[in-house]
């Protein structure tokens, strides 16, 4: 067994994998060769059927190539904190999320030995600065990942918030002692990182304070379906249950799925699809009844991929002009919407107080004021999202704002933590 230590960053939207090895750090490890960036897999597990399992690439590609039968997961990282979501099931067979999330690690694991050639027990894994702002929940996401860690064959493991290993790796780039604010912004959660960086050694101490908000791109997201274009799926459906008088709306726990790009897929099982087919049968008018239609085709043509690719496209096309058209085309979705950015605006209100309200009680926990910091350094595709710019850059000024490596400045920072995990040295207890 070799003494080598794997650097996984593993995110909601795409992983990577850096490794400690034979005494010195090895950046990015090759992963997926179908990906444009081969270092960068997509977070993506298809299962044609409960034996066979493809990841990043090519969980698109096969899913596409097979007709998109059987079941696609994205964005399974969000359920870690929830306590209610166990799993899901593949052909009567269970598969926890934990087994999900391990399957998922595993093949990282396999892939990075046989770029390292060696097998490896231990890993420095990422972890957003909060999974929830419930505490409880907070805790129970981490000990799903230790679970699906021990599922994925490490002996040994240590988890290091996500924006602190950013702060690793911007340190490279400073000469003298200053205070810095990390920003990473993902798919899944917006972290902060206060901490006094230096060009050499790092103690501790240095860590001012950390906190965050599981909110980012994925939230933002779901705006779009939430405030729009859910409708067109059934959400306010209307019905009337055999001999009753009340007309019904469709249930916020089925709305509620509909709108997020992790929970959708969790509409095809089998409890809560029996129930929209019996809603389909009670509708009151022609409208709700196609609306449902639109929705079992979505379901059942493994259309929910494209589609919120699609609402992923109109959120960037919006932090560049003022307005975009939302076009889907495939036969019986047919959907044609106008947004525009001062809409958008307005529908993220809630989103961005919330992940700015985490940036002010990181300063408050530390102590300092906004003036007081001396460089920010922002992560992650969010980050480029115009109001969140625009308040940063009304906090802190333009001239204090970095922009790192959308990917891969998380990764170096784990790598690094790794290189001090191997030297005898752990970053966090």
């Amino acid at each position: 067994m070799s003494d080598s230590i794997l650097a996984i960053d593993f995110g909601t939207s795409n992983s990577l994998v850096g490794a400690y090895h034979n005494g010195k750090t090895v950046a990015a490890l090759p992963l997926d060769p179908k990906a444009n960036d081969p270092t960068l897999m997509r977070t993506l597990l298809y299962f044609p059927n409960p034996d066979l399992c493809y990841y990043g690439v090519e969980a698109i590609d096969q899913y596409i190539e097979q007709d998109m039968e059987g079941r696609l997961f994205r964005s399974f990282k969000s359920h870690l904190p929830n306590q209610n979501y166990l799993g899901t099931v593949l052909d009567n067979r269970i598969l926890t999320l934990e087994s999900m999330v391990g399957i998922f690690l595993l093949e990282l694991k396999k892939r990075a030995e046989k770029a390292l050639d060696t097998s490896v027990e231990r890993a420095v894994i990422g972890r957003p600065a909060r999974y929830s702002m419930d505490a409880v929940a907070d805790g129970f996401a981490l000990h799903r990942m230790e679970k699906a860690a021990q599922w994925a064959g490490f002996k040994e493991v240590q988890f290091v918030p996500e924006p602190l290993a950013a702060a690793f790796d911007y340190r490279r780039q400073i000469d003298k002692e200053k205070i810095v604010l990390i920003g990473d912004f993902g798919g899944g959660t917006s972290d902060f990182t206060l901490i006094k960086l230096r060009p050499e050694g790092f103690d501790k101490k240095d860590v001012l304070a950390i906190d965050g908000c599981p909110l980012a791109g994925d939230a933002l997201d779901s705006l779009f379906m939430s405030n729009k274009l859910n409708e067109h799926f059934g959400a306010k459906s209307r019905y009337r249950l055999p001999l009753s008088s009340n007309v019904l709306t469709m249930p916020l726990g089925v709305s509620q799925k509909l709108n997020h790009p992790a929970h959708i897929v969790h509409l095809k099982e089998k409890d809560t699809y029996e129930f929209i087919r019996e809603v389909r049968k009670c509708t009151i008018t022609g409208k709700d009844k196609t609306a449902i239609d639109r929705l079992f085709i979505l379901l059942e043509d493994q259309q929910i991929f494209p589609f919120f690719e699609r609402i992923e496209k109109t959120k960037r096309d919006l932090s560049q002009q003022d307005q975009t058209v939302f076009d889907f085309n495939y036969p019986g979705l047919e959907t044609t919407e106008d947004f525009k950015s001062s809409q958008f605006v307005e529908w993220a209100q809630d989103t961005r107080t919330r992940i700015f309200e985490a940036l002010d009680r990181c300063l408050e926990s530390a102590g300092l004021r906004s003036d007081q910091v001396d460089l920010v350094c922002l992560t992650g595709g969010t980050a480029k999202v115009p109001f969140i710019q625009k308040e940063l850059q009304d906090r802190f000024g333009q001239q204090r704002l970095q922009t790192q490596s959308h990917f891969h400045s998380v990764l170096g920072g784990l790598v690094e933590s790794a290189a001090f995990w191997g030297k005898g040295q752990k970053v966090v207890d």
